[in-house]
């Protein structure tokens, strides 16, 4: 995995705007533009009326074409997107994977974020 200095439980994986995946939370379809082991960032909708504590499930769509159910709950709220804190999601090997993809069709995405 790349290296970088996130004090965090968990390497957050940022992706670039043409590789987002997405999750279906209550038959609707968002972008994800963080994925972690413990959780993941979504860009809301105008029609998202989601609130801090909010508990919800759903499905998560990797680049592999697994489909990751996840549980959470609505950590917090950032510049239009939600933070989710996860109790079920993506394991280990499903980050590896997924950072392997962007590696492989965004080599330039991690040379950025390095500097």
């Amino acid at each position: 995995m790349i290296e970088q200095n996130q004090k965090r439980e968990f390497y957050r994986l940022k992706y670039p705007k043409k590789a987002r995946p997405c999750v279906h939370i209550y038959d609707q379809i968002f972008y994800v533009t963080e994925v972690s082991e413990g959780g993941i960032r979504v860009v809301m909708n105008m029609f998202t009326d989601w609130y801090k504590g909010l508990l919800m499930s759903g499905t998560l769509e990797l680049h592999s074409q697994e489909k990751i159910e996840f549980k959470g709950a609505v950590l917090r709220f950032d510049n239009g997107e939600v933070i989710l804190k996860l109790n079920e999601g993506p394991t280990f090997k499903n980050m590896v994977e997924e950072q392997r993809h962007i590696l492989q069709e965004y080599p330039s995405h991690f040379a950025k974020s390095i500097h």
